[in-house]
């Protein structure tokens, strides 16, 4: 066959190829594979050498994921991937995938499965890396990011997420122009990592993913512009970064493809538009949550056409949805709670675009101001799996036809005012159910007996739901409930057995303000619950042995009267409020035992002897039966977590305790009405020196005062009323640094009162719960209950003590001090002048003292008073006036000043001297004016008849006064006569006519 010029042709270029094949091959094959001097048919030797030194640089591995870093095949080691081709390491994975699980894991002081330690810099040697993750480890605590990072070149993904970094974030990294993936999400720790430019972002043109969650970039100024350089990015995710501003407006948008932006907890503070993310029409995902930001829904909103998920919650937007919405037919989750969106609900589900009903799976409008009569417009939405209303003002019942929505698995409608009865109906094809809260509604669940449920939940809020009055027995079938609140549920009599094993893998029970009586199981350690809430029943008995990991244990307002245990386990304990019960006996040394113990509360009991020393017998004892001994280093450095410890009302005896020189970081302690006796110690300020509430009240503590008391920085409740204490008022009281000031509020990451703990089951906060009834303070007078207000109250209360001297001039340096309580002591000496620089004080008793002088005229300057008592003293003078003094006490105003007979003024009956007599108050001072008035009378009487009698005489005896008189008085009398005669005349004429 003869070949044509075009197959010809083709058979020389392919003889071409071959023989540049052939020539080349040799130079090909020792470029891509390693000399003989590095490559050993395992992996590189010098990049071994660098992971071992990296290796080397950690200095903790608890989960032993660097074990396998022996041998010379460090391709086989954990984490490391090398190149099949050429041997070098392109892969270094390590990223602790059980991060979140250890950050919030109680279980051990430090979590125990991430690595700690540095970045060693010998990952220099790894140049054909390409894929970095430590993600989730220790390894960067209080130091930047390593600048050499910036040096590995080949790096397409780089993770830094989680690993405590502070400090600059280094611009270096704009030298890694190969980057995908970027992230460097901080924002679970808290650290310090911030940058100031971020203008390196701009060499990055490959990045499609970039994670700075959490570092603070309040400084940087055009962030928009930065990241506007980036247009193949499709991932940006900038929540918790303190930007200032996001209304930037882009005359060039690169941002083309970008398809998921999270800007969420930023201080925005500004209008929600105009805004430069509201013309990326390729979003799929926006979060602009908890960014302060304000105005009605924006038209704009309409641009987003392919938008999925959309979160706008917990800003200030006002007002109804737009109509734009009608376009965005691909939304699937929607979260605008947290609004003002007001209005019915539904003309606000009506507002929702229609095209989208069939794709919408997730709806939050919680706690948006919503009002409404009916939920029937939700069964539009037939794909919904999650419904949240809750926090509203709607009315009405709940729609029997809730029960059609198969693919329901959240359904949350608590605390609005629905009413009515809960059915087997409305449940009856909510098979996929899993959280429900009906909690703080008016409503009842009624089912039969023998009832079982479709579904099987993971969580049930029935707070303030009738239920009983026994526990419902199709809970009985809800086995893999983590979270229970059965709370004001109107359940009577007994626990039945079946509960506690059923509800033996739950997190959170809540069965509190019932009527639940009888005994609990004697032990509960077989549960895994962490929150356990029985407070307000009827509960009698002995507390059982707790589950091991238990957190919270309110068991307050009962009617315990057993003893509390030898051993109470429960290791991992926070917070234990069992006050108001008749729990009898002795505080057991197990209290020892708690290390995480935060707030104990075994007020109003009957309670007595001692607190146990905690000492090191018992440090020893606690070492010897824990698995970890290096959570205690030795006996001396043991300390107790506990801030909150009020002991108050019980029969509690013996020297001020021990105890509590291990309590080196309390905060509240209440002793009141107790046995207790003996002298205050003076290592007061050193072993406590964060004590914010000293309430000793109504013991038999004498001695002096230590003077180390007002060393207490942060002290603010000094109550040492009705003891025998004696001598002088320590004079340094202007050291009590919180009294000095009004502003009192306590650093909100240190309020014992703020604790909240955060699960995926839910939420519970101790500020609810802590002290009810249990903290009350003597001002005004009277017992007032402050509860957790405690904290903006500063008194001082030494009251009913034997204590002598004066009052220090240095009082008038606690300008914050809102109530003082001197009374029923034996001080002497003037009250102090500057005590009317206290423009805080609300109340002052200094009653039952021996005073003397004067009442400081300044009183009257403070406003704020509401309440005064100075009686029974010596003081002496004229009582101040004028301002606030003048409406204190208005049924009584004297009762403030009896028993100083030295006194005068008002509101005592006693005059001043140079005061002028009142008039009402002088008896003679009426007889005075009557007799005043009749010489007037009588003065006017004589001189009217001397008047008369002198014209009389006139008339008799001069003849022309008489001619002139009766001349003039017959002229009048003609002129009367003519005018009468003429009028009648005149009217005679008028009658005929």
């Amino acid at each position: 066959m003869t070949a044509t010029p075009l197959s010809s042709s083709r058979g020389a270029a392919a003889m071409c190829v071959l023989l540049l094949i052939f020539f080349l091959a040799p130079t090909v094959a020792a470029s891509s594979v390693p000399s003989a001097e590095t490559f050993d048919g395992s992996c590189i030797a010098d990049e071994r050498e660098a992971l071992l030194s990296f290796k080397a640089g950690v200095t903790s591995d608890p989960s032993g994921w660097l074990r396998s870093w022996r041998g010379k095949d460090c391709c086989r080691w954990y984490g490391v991937r090398c190149s099949a081709r050429t041997g070098h390491v392109v892969k270094l994975d390590l990223r602790n995938r059980f991060f979140m699980d250890d950050l919030s894991s109680d279980e051990v002081p430090v979590p125990v499965r991430w690595l700690q330690g540095q970045i060693s810099s010998s990952l220099l040697a790894l140049q054909n890396l390409k894929y970095l993750d430590l993600s989730g480890n220790i390894l960067g605590t209080n130091m930047p990011i390593p600048k050499f990072i910036g040096s590995l070149k080949s790096l397409t993904y780089l993770n830094l997420s989680c690993m405590n970094f502070s400090g600059r974030i280094p611009p270096q990294l704009g030298n890694l122009t190969k980057l995908v993936y970027l992230d460097m999400n901080n924002k679970y720790l808290n650290s310090h990592a911030y940058s100031s430019d971020v203008s390196w972002l701009g060499s990055l043109h490959s990045l499609e993913h970039l994670d700075m969650s959490g570092v603070d970039l309040s400084a940087v100024a055009h962030w928009v512009h930065a990241v506007n350089t980036l247009p193949n990015l499709k991932v940006l995710y900038l929540s918790y970064c303190i930007l200032n501003s996001s209304t930037a407006s882009l005359l060039h948008n690169n941002l083309t493809v970008l398809e998921k932006l999270d800007l969420s907890d930023n201080p925005f503070n500004s209008p929600v538009a105009p805004n430069w993310y509201w013309d990326v029409t390729s979003l799929k995902s926006l979060d602009i949550s908890f960014c302060g930001l304000s105005g009605p829904f924006p038209d704009e909103l309409g641009n987003l056409t392919m938008l999925e998920a959309l979160n706008m919650g917990w800003n200030d937007i006002k007002g109804m949805l737009p109509a734009t919405l009608e376009n965005l037919c691909s939304l699937r989750i929607i979260y605008f709670g947290g609004n003002n969106i007001g209005g019915d609900i539904t003309d606000l589900l009506d507002r929702l675009p229609k095209c989208s009903w069939n794709n919408l799976q997730d709806l939050y409008l919680d706690e948006a101001n919503i009002t409404g009569t009916t939920l029937k417009s939700v069964l539009n939405f037939t794909t919904l799996s999650t419904l949240d209303v809750s926090d509203n003002r709607l009315s009405g019942s709940v729609p029997l036809e809730f029960g059609t929505l198969q693919n329901l698995t959240e359904l949350y409608i608590g605390n609005n005012s629905f009413s009515g009865v809960i059915s087997e109906e409305h449940f009856a094809g909510l098979v996929n159910l899993k959280y429900i809260d009906l909690s703080n509604n008016h409503l009842q669940v009624l089912v039969d007996s023998d009832w079982e449920p479709p579904f099987n939940l993971n969580g049930a809020y029935f707070s303030s739901c009738h239920m009983g009055p026994q526990v419902p027995n199709w809970l009985r079938w809800q086995k893999n409930i983590i979270a229970l609140q059965l709370s004001d549920a109107g359940l009577v009599g007994r626990i039945p057995d079946w509960f506690w094993t059923t509800f033996s893998n739950v997190k959170l029970l809540d069965l509190s303000h019932n009527l639940i009586s009888g005994e609990l199981p004697l032990n509960l350690e077989f549960m895994s619950v962490e929150f356990l809430h029985l407070q307000s029943n009827q509960l009698t008995g002995s507390l059982p042995r707790l589950p091991r990991g238990i957190k919270l244990l309110d068991i307050s307002k009962n009617s315990l009267n057993g003893q509390l245990p030898s051993n109470f386990g429960a290791p991992f304990l926070q917070v234990a409020l069992l006050f108001s019960n008749s729990i009898p006996g002795i505080i057991p040394e197990s209290i020892c035992r708690w290390p995480q113990l935060r707030v104990l509360d075994l007020s109003k009991n009957q309670l007595s002897r001692g607190l146990p020393d905690c000492g090191n017998n018992e440090l020893k004892h606690w070492n010897q039966s824990t698995n970890n001994s290096s959570r205690v280093n030795s006996a001396s450095s043991y300390n107790m977590e506990i801030r909150i410890l009020l002991l108050n009302n019980n029969s509690l005896s013996g020297g001020f305790p021990l105890f509590l020189k291990q309590c080196k970081n309390l905060r509240f302690l209440d002793l009141t009405l107790n046995k207790f006796s003996g002298q205050l110690p003076s290592w007061i300020n050193e072993d406590m020196p964060s004590l914010v509430m000293l309430r000793l009240r109504s013991n038999n503590f004498s001695g002096h005062i230590p003077i180390e008391t007002t060393s207490l920085f942060s002290l603010q409740i000094l109550d040492l009323a009705n003891n025998t204490f004696s001598g002088v008022i320590p004079q340094s009281l202007k050291k009590l640094k919180a009294m000095t000031t009004t502003d009192v509020a306590l650093n909100e990451f240190d309020n014992p009162f703020e604790q909240v703990y955060y699960t995926a089951y839910g939420f519970t906060s101790t500020r609810d719960m802590l002290f009810n009834d249990s903290l009350s303070l003597v001002t005004k007078g009277q017992v007032l209950n402050y509860r957790e207000n405690a904290i903006f109250v500063i008194s001082i209360d030494l009251s009913c003590n034997r204590l002598t001297g004066q009052i220090p001039k240095e009082i008038g340096s606690l300008h914050g001090l809102i109530n003082l309580n001197l009374s029923s002591n034996f001080l002497v000496g003037n009250i102090p002048y500057k005590i009317g620089n206290l423009q805080s004080l609300e109340s002052i008793d200094l009653s039952n003292n021996q005073l003397s002088g004067e009442i400081p005229w300044c009183l009257s300057n403070l406003t704020s008073l509401s309440y005064l008592d100075l009686s029974y003293n010596k003081l002496s003078g004229r009582i101040p006036s004028g301002h606030q003094l003048d409406i204190l006490r208005t049924d009584d105003p004297a009762s403030m000043y009896i028993g100083n007979p030295g006194l005068c003024g008002h509101p005592l009956p006693k005059a001043c001297p140079g005061d002028q007599p009142a008039a009402q108050e002088d008896p003679f001072r009426w007889h005075e004016d009557d007799s005043t008035r009749m010489d007037f009378h009588l003065g006017l009487t004589v001189g009217f008849l001397v008047g008369l009698w002198i014209i009389f005489c006139g008339l008799l005896f001069k003849k022309t006064w008489r001619y002139a008189y009766f001349s003039l008085f017959d002229k009048l009398y003609d002129k009367v006569h003519v005018f009468s005669i003429l009028t009648w005349q005149r009217f005679r004429k008028a009658g005929t006519n």
